[in-house]
């Protein structure tokens, strides 16, 4: 069984909890903590409560904002426990990924997932040969 783990500065760990219900549905043990939010629990004691709760049988997969971030550097002294992978600066691709499996995912596979996931980040563009030359009068006209 999978357990999941979003920390976050801000509120970014519960809004992406909140898409992923919106797009498949309450699939997995999703846990948020919601960091240095106004009124919000203690970060260290949200952390140790999560990992208290996490059964030996069970993969937990950590996602953080910001390699080195605070909030990552205060979970990274669990990674040394078996079957806990932390992985900074996720993306919703990511965590779908991850959620979907059907096996145990291996160290491995995991790398090949965030390799994966990271080629889904695009720049945009709409067939507009040079942006830089023309005015927005240009662009919005066709």
């Amino acid at each position: 069984m999978k357990k999941i783990l979003i920390a976050t500065h801000g509120t970014l760990a519960s809004g992406t909890k909140s898409t992923i219900e919106l797009l498949v549905g309450n699939m997995a043990d999703i846990t948020c903590i919601n960091a240095y939010v106004d009124g919000g629990e203690d970060l260290l004691e949200s952390i140790a409560k999560f990992f208290d709760s996490v059964r030996p049988e069970e993969q937990v997969f950590v996602f953080t904002d910001i390699l080195g971030g605070s909030v990552n550097q205060k979970i990274v002294k669990y990674e040394s426990r078996l079957n806990v992978f932390i992985i900074a600066g996720f993306n919703l691709p990511l965590i779908l990924t991850v959620l979907m499996e059907t096996e145990t995912v291996t160290k491995e596979r995991l790398n090949d997932i965030i390799e994966e996931c990271r080629s889904q980040m695009n720049l945009v563009e709409i067939g507009v040969s040079d942006k830089n030359n023309e005015s927005d009068e240009d662009f919005l006209e066709g």
